[in-house]
C-alpha cells in the first residue's frame, strides 16, 4: 500500500508529532513511535532482551522515553538508509551498520551492569539504574574496546528527540518552538 502525501500529513497531526511509516501485514500504518509501541508493532532489528534493556536505559536517561516509543523509533531508524536516518549516531564516529553498533552498545551496557552490580539491566532498581547511567555517561567509559560513553550520548540524544524533539515536546516544556524554517509537516513534528 502506497502512502499518499495527504495521508502522511494528516497522520502527522499537522506537524505536531513524529510520525513514521510502519509496515504491518502488508499494510503501511503511519504512527508515532508511542502509538507503534502501544499497538504492539513488532520490533524488527533488536531482540526482546535488547529492546527491554534499551527502554530501561532510555527511560532512566529521559523519563517518558519508553512510553514515547524510543525503542520503536530507534528500531525503525535502523531499517532506513544510514544517510537518511534520524539517529544522532550518524553525526559521530559510529561504524555502520548502526544495528550492529546499537546491539554492541546494549551488550556492553549489560556487561557494565553485571560487572558493577552483578545484575542484569532489567533487574536493577531505579536508584541502581541512575547510578549505572551516571557512570556510563562519564567521558571515556569503556567496556572492552567499546566506548560506552558515546553509546550513552547517542541513546540519550535519541530519547530526547522522541520525547521533546517536536513542537508538542516544546509545548510540554513550555518553550516556544521557534524554528528558523519550519520542518516539513508530518515527519518530525
Amino acid at each position: 500500500m502506497e502512502v499518499t502525501r495527504r495521508q502522511f500529513i494528516k497522520a502527522g497531526a499537522g506537524g505536531t508529532a513524529l510520525t513514521l511509516a510502519f509496515s504491518v501485514g502488508g499494510s503501511v500504518l503511519l504512527l508515532t513511535p508511542g502509538e507503534a509501541r502501544a499497538k504492539g508493532i513488532a520490533i524488527k532489528y533488536l531482540s526482546r532482551p535488547e529492546t527491554q534493556a534499551l527502554e530501561k536505559l532510555a527511560e532512566t536517561m529521559v523519563p517518558g522515553a519508553a512510553a514515547a516509543g524510543v525503542a520503536h523509533f530507534i528500531d525503525h531508524q535502523l531499517g532506513v538508509d544510514p544517510d537518511d536516518c534520524m539517529l544522532i549516531a550518524k553525526y559521530f564516529p559510529v561504524p555502520q551498520p548502526f544495528t550492529t553498533w546499537y546491539q554492541r552498545g546494549l551488550a556492553a551496557a549489560e556487561r557494565f551492569a553485571s560487572g558493577k552490580l552483578n545484575k542484569k539491566l532489567v533487574a536493577l532498581s531505579a536508584s541502581q539504574l541512575h547510578q549505572l547511567v551516571g557512570e556510563m555517561g562519564r567521558p571515556g567509559t569503556k567496556v572492552g574496546d567499546f566506548d560506552l560513553s558515546l553509546f550513552y550520548l547517542c541513546l540519550r540524544s535519541d530519547a530526547v528527540d522522541v520525547v521533546y524533539g517536536t513542537p508538542k515536546g516544546f509545548e510540554r516544556l513550555e518553550v516556544p518552538y521557534m524554528a528558523h524554517i519550519m520542518p516539513p509537516e508530518g515527519w518530525n513534528g
